[in-house]
């Protein structure tokens, strides 16, 4: 018997809920929590961690591998060579083809017509392999179709699935622009990340009246993982130059050099910034990784979020680092990087750096920012209008179920 209800894969060897946190798994956990609908089922990796979390079992299941799944998968590895496997599959990982064989042995029993896979092109291709009449859409959560695909994985890509849904619309650009196949926008749906604020505003504001800063300090704050990707050092540059003008400039960087763990300098880049920081002697306190349920709360008693991703080596897909900023009314500095033009306005809920080098132009932004109190305040009451306005749940789901049924995934 068919079974109606739309079920969610997540196709990362993570899990939902995600003990670790993982972004995406945070996507689809919130989703199916705010959504309220019970024909929504989620299909995850199951981790062990898993057994100490209170979670609804009906609606987030779980499968790991057994003995029939490691035969399958000896038999796909002679099907498929490895370079042939890689290919059609997008990895050679025994850990990620056992975790996709776990899946479709869950959909022989568990007849769902109607798939969305988060994350894995991979999977969306051993589904249609095995199940070729199951409906898919692959949900993206970057921007880098473009780059991590060939023109054939692509092509591949677009055949197997209904419909791609994505957090950015400059994903379906770039891979437009780059492979000869094209996907028309009619068949790529934009649906903007969304958070749960862990603060509401006014427990921000609290927060930030009671902070330890001095009355007339401004405070810049970072979040994410330390590495060049992310251009941290070309902030703290930046910030050399504000604070050489403005003493009572701080920054703070939340973060480690990995995703999670407490600061250590434990890689070059990360000892590059605080050598930097110490050798010229600017205000800089890193305070390492800071649990989510914290982070907000000290995120309140910061000025300005700000992401400096260098766009020259990585595309951001739609941070929630930046949507949790404007959750709490905190306007926010970002790079011109993957979708990061989506969640800042310029001008009106903070500024987009557009240049490349961009030192210069971010410490003009800080510089801006910080020395108008009037324009702050406008971009503070912006940012938290643009919140509720494109990255609430309330946008988020109406979004979500308007793309579901344009292509008769949900009736109402």
């Amino acid at each position: 018997m068919i079974n109606n209800d739309i079920l969610i894969i997540y196709g990362s060897l993570n899990s939902v809920p995600s003990p670790e946190g993982a972004a995406p798994a945070k996507v689809i956990y919130e989703t199916v929590l705010t959504a309220e609908e019970s024909n929504f089922k989620v299909l995850s990796n199951y981790n062990p961690k898993l057994d100490d979390c209170t979670y609804d079992k009906t609606t987030f299941k779980h499968v790991k591998s057994n003995i029939f799944d490691s035969f399958a998968l000896i038999v796909l590895k002679i099907l498929y060579p490895y370079k042939r496997r890689k290919k059609k599959f997008i990895t050679g990982s025994d850990f990620g083809l056992l975790y996709f064989i776990s899946v479709c042995r869950f959909l022989v029993f568990n007849r769902y017509k109607k798939i969305v896979v988060h994350v894995s092109v991979g999977l969306v291709s051993m589904i249609k392999l095995v199940f070729p009449n199951r409906e898919v859409v692959f949900y993206h959560h970057g921007t880098s179709l473009h780059s991590k695909y060939s023109e054939e994985q692509w092509k591949a890509l677009i055949t197997n699935s209904k419909a791609i849904f994505a957090v950015n619309k400059i994903a379906l650009q770039k891979a437009n622009e780059t492979f000869k196949n094209q996907l028309n926008s009619s068949r790529y749906f934009t649906i903007p990340n969304a958070i749960i604020p862990k603060v509401t505003l006014k427990q921000a504001t609290d927060f930030y009246k009671n902070r330890h800063y001095g009355k007339n300090d401004f405070v810049f704050a970072f979040s994410g993982r330390i590495c060049i990707e992310k251009g941290v050092l070309n902030l703290l540059k930046a910030f050399k130059k504000v604070y050489g003008l403005n003493k009572n400039m701080h920054l703070v960087v939340f973060g480690a050099a990995g995703t999670r763990g407490t600061h250590n300098i434990t890689t070059d880049y990360l000892r590059q910034c605080h050598d930097f920081a110490m050798s010229n002697d600017i205000p800089v306190k890193f305070r390492g990784f800071v649990e989510n349920d914290k982070l907000l709360k000290v995120v309140s008693e910061v000025d300005v979020v700000v992401s400096s991703t260098d766009n020259m080596l990585y595309q951001e897909g739609m941070p929630l680092s930046l949507i949790e900023a404007i959750s709490i009314g905190k306007p926010i500095i970002a790079t011109n990087s993957g979708g990061n033009f989506e969640v800042v306005k310029n001008n009106e809920n903070g500024f987009l750096v557009r240049s490349n080098p961009y030192i210069e132009e971010l410490a003009e932004a800080m510089l801006k920012i910080s020395a108008d109190k009037e324009l702050y305040e406008k971009l503070s009451k912006s940012a938290y209008t643009s919140y509720l306005d494109n990255h609430s749940y309330e946008s988020y789901n109406r979004t979500f179920k308007e793309a579901l049924k344009a292509i008769n995934f949900f009736n109402e």
